[in-house]
């Protein structure tokens, strides 16, 4: 398999170092990149030759995962900005989103959801590392089958 990367942006800690851990024990091999906030995100993502110079076939990120309410630039300025980068960038197309939330809301859900890039939208604590390895294979195949 192709060697690729995840991306968590979230702006706990705490929250990012639980999704680690879980990415890590479904024994998917993968660099994991860390946000703690939208705009952090954004500028991982705004040099580009600088970033594949340094994380060659590891960026960019097939997965990101995203929270929505972040301080700076919440999850959902993220999906509106890095729309209009991939309308510039096409090398981003290849990224897949999953939020990975505290949200229940509905309208939440349904909003994420409405941009094509987004996969899923996981409830923070309700996915395994069994249910987590499920979805991650999932993209992984689908983006290099």
């Amino acid at each position: 398999m192709k060697e690729f990367s995840i991306l968590v942006v979230d702006d706990s800690y705490t929250d990012r170092y639980l999704l680690k851990r879980v990415i890590q024990k479904t024994d998917v091999d993968t660099e994991i990149f860390e946000a703690g906030n939208g705009q952090e995100a954004l500028d991982f993502f705004s040099d580009y030759k600088g970033a594949k110079k340094t994380h060659g076939e590891k960026f960019p990120p097939v997965i990101i995962f995203l929270d929505i309410n972040m301080p700076v630039l919440d999850g959902f300025g993220f999906l509106e900005e890095f729309a209009e980068l991939r309308k510039t960038r096409p090398e981003y197309e290849f990224s897949v989103l999953m939020l990975y939330s505290s949200s229940d809301n509905e309208n939440d859900k349904e909003k994420a959801l409405s941009y094509n890039f987004v996969s899923d939208f996981i409830l923070k604590g309700s996915t395994g590392p069994k249910e987590l390895r499920k979805k991650i294979k999932k993209v992984i195949e689908t983006k290099f089958s």
